[in-house]
Parts: C-alpha cells; structure tokens; sequence
C-alpha cells in the first residue's frame, strides 16, 4: 500500500511547489485500487496532486469521512477531473453543520450545491458496508472513551435549531492487506480511542492508523485537550500492542503530536502535504 498526502494544514520546509490548508486529502494505492480519502477544503490538493505526479483520473473511488467543508471543498473540482469515480458518503452529509463558540457561529458543512449537481456521483450510506471483502466502511463506533472536548463548540441544525452535533456524519475507512488492518479517520470526532477500539472489534490483525485525532483549537490552534488526557491517550495506543503504527495531522495539531511524540518516538509519524508512506 502506498499513502501520499496530497493536502494537509502543514507542508515541509521549502516546498514551495505545494500548496498546504486547514483540511485534509489522502491518495491510496492498494493491491487493487486507487481510492481517494477526502478532498480538503478547496480545489488546491488536485494542484498538489499534479505537481506530485497522480493522475486523479485514475481514482476508483471516494471516500468522504464526514461532512465538513475542509473534506468536502475539493469534490467539485474532483467531478471536472475525474467523471466515473463514485463517492462513499453518509446520508446525514445532507444536514447544516456549524462551529459556535461565544459570538462566533460558523458554517462549517458542505457545500449543498454539490449534492445536488452531482447527485449522480454520490453513493449514500445509512450503516457500515463493505466495498468488496478488504475495503469497508464503518458508520457506528463504541462509546467507550470521551469524545474530543471541542465537540461541544459543533452543531447541527435540527428542525431550525442547534443541537449539538452527534457526528452521525462522520464514517471510517479500514482496508486489510495481508496482515494490516489499515484504519483511515477524518477528524476522529468519535474518539480516537473509540474509533480504534471499535477497528479491534471488527479484526485482530495488527493496526496502522491514519488521520487527524481533533485535539487542536480551530480559533488558536493551540492544544484543545488537557495535557494530561493527550497523555492518557498516548499512553493507551503506546500500550496497544496491536497498533503498529500511528500517522496523523491536520486537526491533531502541532502541540498534540510533540506530547504523543515524547511517549510513542518511532510509532508516531507525521502527515505533511506531499509526504507519502508505503507498507
């Protein structure tokens, strides 16, 4: 398997080539397939994508992880590239989502538009299903751990009110190869540990993780989380000894992965725009 970033918040030094942005686009290449993982949060990762030499023409399908714009704003310029690939996504895409925090109300969902205009192109998803016997897509998770603390700033518009979000939007993609099972997450607003949790309850092979983690302040992007609950956290996948490999970003942020790096060292690896990694 190979995974290559084709956006992300961060970029590495001197790359001037490439452009980085708060959102989130994954190229895979399985045994078998092409699959694109998100499409950030404009048309820039298909720029990227050409500046790294993927063909996105090539792409079997999409996966969406939830339905927030900086996943979703690159389909349209997907659809002018790309006129076969279908997209995997949750019913629930169709809803109003919002970020509110004191004065501050943000609209954060897709654009609606979309949907609507290349309704053709999307495949809806009401429980978990299976692509073919390695790729599936879960859509319920367990509840064991708490949920990311700046949960409680996202809403949803439910029969023209705000209620808290239950992120009924938000899926997870795992796809086994040989004896990895590789678990792909947006923004993790399940949990992390629930989401990885929930992966050992549907396999027991060993576990590569790939995705942002949400422990980072939109506004500030400083550290959302206690210090102390990253570290709690760090410390349940370092002892986690079917998890083999941890690679995340975006809305992880910066202060959240030097904590999780001091406790996980070579377990831990970072997603940066144009960055790939191979299994």
């Amino acid at each position: 398997m190979e995974i290559i970033t084709l956006i992300e918040n961060d970029k590495p030094r001197g790359r001037k080539d490439l452009f980085a942005e708060a959102g989130l686009s994954l190229l895979i290449r399985t045994q078998k397939h092409t699959i694109l993982f998100d499409t950030g949060a404009s048309g820039k990762f298909a720029s990227n994508a050409e500046t790294l030499g993927v063909d996105l023409r090539e792409v079997d399908f999409v996966v969406i992880s939830h339905a927030h714009y900086d996943h979703t704003g690159g389909l349209e310029r997907f659809f002018q590239i790309n006129d076969t690939a279908k997209v995997y996504i949750k019913t629930q895409a169709h809803g109003k989502y919002y970020y509110k925090l004191l004065l501050l109300k943000k609209d954060i969902g897709m654009d609606p538009e979309i949907l609507e205009k290349y309704s053709d192109r999307f495949v809806f998803l009401d429980e978990d299903y299976m692509i073919n016997a390695n790729i599936n897509l879960i859509t319920t998770f367990l509840s064991t751990y708490e949920q990311p603390s700046d949960n409680k700033h996202i809403y949803k518009k439910e029969n023209s009110k705000l209620v808290p979000d239950d992120f009924v939007h938000e899926l997870m993609l795992i796809i086994t190869e040989d004896k990895t099972e590789f678990c792909f997450t947006g923004c993790s607003h399940h949990g992390i540990l629930n989401m990885i949790k929930t992966a050992h309850e549907y396999s027991s092979k060993k576990l590569v993780v790939i995705g942002g983690f949400h422990m980072v302040n939109p506004l500030t992007q400083g550290l959302s989380e206690k210090t102390g609950d990253v570290i709690e956290m760090a410390s349940e996948i370092y002892q986690d000894l079917n998890i083999e490999e941890i690679i995340t970003g975006h809305c992880t942020g910066n202060m959240a992965y030097a904590i999780m790096w001091d406790l996980l060292n070579d377990k831990l690896k970072k997603l940066e725009t144009g960055n790939s990694f191979t299994f």
